[in-house]
């Protein structure tokens, strides 16, 4: 296990720092080695999904803006290696839904962010903090998402918010898109802003039916918290 987790780390790191990598947060992110890399089981699986969340939690509380601004929490997968687009997208929001149902036993949803993918201001929430989702897998038909394992990354909202705060996120955000599209040849229909479209439809990476919906539901009992 630690040997293959030693060659995925490595693996995405060279994925990330080829030259015309578009995500320029994410070059940061390696250069300062604030790229937490933890490999699972596959994606599928259900088992380690208490592991996830605790090695999530510890990602949260190590977390200093002032200190670690541009830093990720990822998750690779042992496979499943041969699934299409789509089927890695209904895997990506089971593995969600099933880390919402443990947390919402445990904590609140950001409040800083809505609980309705449908909702222009929601934002996926473990731990009572936002994040902003990115899926990789081997069959994505954009290149900056086509990565030889599942990877689910987590990014905490808190940057993008202090990017906002500071007056340089438009620039940030708008760079990376310019990017994205020399990188994969053609601009990305799926990318919208914050406030002004449900970030839900960004996470899978594949481009969506105008008919879309996204398959997630906020757990009722999470009510309770807060």
């Amino acid at each position: 296990m630690q040997s293959y987790l030693s060659q995925t780390d490595e693996n995405l790191k060279q994925f990330i720092a080829e030259k015309n990598f578009p995500c320029v947060g994410a070059k940061t992110a390696l250069t300062k080695d604030q790229i937490s890399v933890n490999q699972y089981g596959t994606l599928d699986d259900e088992s380690e999904n208490t592991d996830i969340l605790s090695d999530l939690y510890a990602f949260i509380e190590r977390f200093d803006i002032e200190k670690h601004m541009f830093s990720s929490f990822v998750c690779t997968f042992e496979g499943p290696w041969d699934h299409t687009e789509r089927q890695y997208e209904r895997l990506l929001w089971a593995k969600l839904q099933q880390l919402h149902e443990v947390d919402s036993r445990l904590h609140g949803w950001d409040k800083a962010v809505s609980r309705d993918p449908e909702h222009d201001n929601f934002s996926f929430s473990l731990g009572e903090h936002a994040f902003f989702i990115v899926c990789l897998n081997p069959a994505s038909r954009r290149r900056s998402r086509r990565f030889e394992s599942p990877t689910i990354v987590f990014n905490l909202h808190e940057q993008f918010d202090k990017l906002k705060d500071e007056g340089k996120f438009e620039a940030f955000r708008d760079h990376i898109r310019k990017r994205d599209s020399v990188f994969c040849g053609s601009d990305n229909p799926m990318l919208g802003n914050h406030g002004s479209d449900s970030e839900a439809k960004q996470y899978s990476g594949r481009l969506l039916e105008e008919n879309w919906k996204c398959p997630f539901h906020p757990s009722t009992e999470q009510t309770t918290h807060g």
